[in-house]
């Protein structure tokens, strides 16, 4: 194996976080077609809950209104956001084929996304503060490692943030979702509307909430299913490396990997960039540890073998 590709510094040229920058933004787009969604979604059950039960003569609007926002987020929302997803996740494929020294795979990934594209979304200067959060986008210590370990790591980093994050996004949209739908019901009830009137007011002007969260309840589920698989696949390759895998076989496992990593993130569910914002600080701790036992327990393994 041979150490000449450093990936934290890979990872750091100007071109690189121009690529990650655009990742951020396209992503960042979808997020943003979501929070409208979600938006409106809300508006029309706290309109009830305001004026339902003083202007009865506005519920049917309510109920036209909750079946369009649910109509223009299956037929235009959703497809918006698929769009913008795929792009950033060929412009993160990009960055991490060239960042781990990877192939790319068209046969999986397609084409890469234009340069005019990717110029259009980063047209703005990039902030000192911006170039920080892209900066050291994985931990440097796998550069202790020959490429063929520290990429693997690298991924497996990607795969068990992600999870990470996504166990606790569930919690809170199922939380809050449950809290929202019984606090209007409570409310109506208060308001002293009867079955026909809390349906018209109430529940029905919520669907769309709810049929957003039990859909995303679902594929963020299935995508955390999907997650901890790849991480298996990933700890297994890992195991091989350190029992001695040949470097072709190690890049060879890794582009497989890298495929399926690409197929997660171009399908992906998205999750609001401030739950990320939150969970941040104590996530990359997390992370900056398990990088730290991986990395120790490579270079002692390498040590032995030397030595024999």
């Amino acid at each position: 194996m041979n150490n000449t590709h450093q990936i934290n510094v890979e990872q750091n040229k100007p071109e690189r976080l121009v690529l990650l920058r655009a990742q951020r933004l396209f992503y960042a787009r979808a997020k943003q077609y979501q929070a409208w969604f979600t938006l409106l979604a809300l508006v029309l059950p706290l309109m009830g809950v305001i004026f339902g039960a003083s202007h009865p003569e506005i519920r049917p609007y309510l109920g036209f209104g909750s079946i369009v926002v649910l109509l223009l987020e299956v037929g235009v929302v959703a497809r918006l956001q698929k769009e913008d997803c795929k792009r950033g996740a060929k412009v993160q494929e990009q960055f991490d084929t060239e960042v781990l020294k990877l192939d790319w795979n068209q046969l999986v990934a397609g084409r890469r996304v234009d340069a005019e594209e990717v110029r259009a979304i980063t047209t703005t200067e990039m902030s000192d503060s911006e170039r920080k959060r892209l900066q050291n986008w994985y931990e440097v210590d796998v550069s202790r490692l020959p490429v063929q370990l520290g990429r693997l790591i690298c991924q497996r980093t990607n795969l068990a943030y992600d999870m990470r994050i996504r166990r606790k996004y569930v919690a809170i949209l199922i939380g809050a979702a449950g809290v929202i739908s019984v606090t209007l019901v409570f409310v109506g009830i208060y308001q002293g509307l009867n079955l026909n009137d809390l349906i018209l007011t109430l529940c029905l002007p919520v669907l769309p909430l709810v049929a957003y969260v039990l859909r995303e309840h679902r594929k963020q589920n299935d995508t955390i299913e999907t997650l901890t698989t790849l991480k298996s696949e990933v700890e297994k390759v890992w195991d091989k490396a350190l029992s001695g895998a040949s470097s072709t076989e190690l890049t060879t496992a890794s582009r497989a990997l890298q495929d399926a990593i690409y197929r997660h993130r171009a399908s992906n569910p998205l999750v609001f960039d401030w739950l990320y914002n939150k969970l941040r600080n104590n996530e990359e701790d997390q992370t900056r540890h398990a990088v730290e036992r991986l990395v120790a327990e490579a270079e002692q393994k390498m040590n032995v073998a030397e030595a024999q």
